[in-house]
């Protein structure tokens, strides 16, 4: 539980600093890995895609699933650290499309 605080925590922080990375999970995951890889000692611009797939929890980087869901939650406390615009929009009429296809059958 205090790994999910502590990625919580520096999503807001995050999401105060860079407007950007409100709109982008991207961008945020990218702020992320910044910080863990400093933190840790590294390079990440060295790191392949297949190393860094593979070997994600290893190295100590949080999962992009709990990144995203870590937003969704800090954004739904702090709504003046939502989306803005068109990607606020478009998140929320996504949502309505997921959660009707959740309800159906695959």
């Amino acid at each position: 539980m205090n790994d999910l605080k502590t990625v919580s925590a520096l999503v807001k922080q995050i999401l105060e600093d860079d407007v950007g990375a409100r709109n982008s999970d991207n961008v945020l995951y990218l702020e992320i890995l910044r910080y863990y890889s400093a933190e840790k000692g590294i390079d990440l611009y060295r790191l392949s895609v297949p190393d860094f797939l593979m070997k994600l929890e290893q190295k100590g980087f949080p999962a992009f699933e709990t990144v995203r869901r870590s937003r969704q939650k800090v954004q739904a406390t702090y709504p003046d650290l939502a989306a803005t615009g068109a990607v606020g929009a478009f998140r929320a009429r996504n949502e309505k499309v997921y959660r009707e296809f959740a309800k159906s059958e695959v």
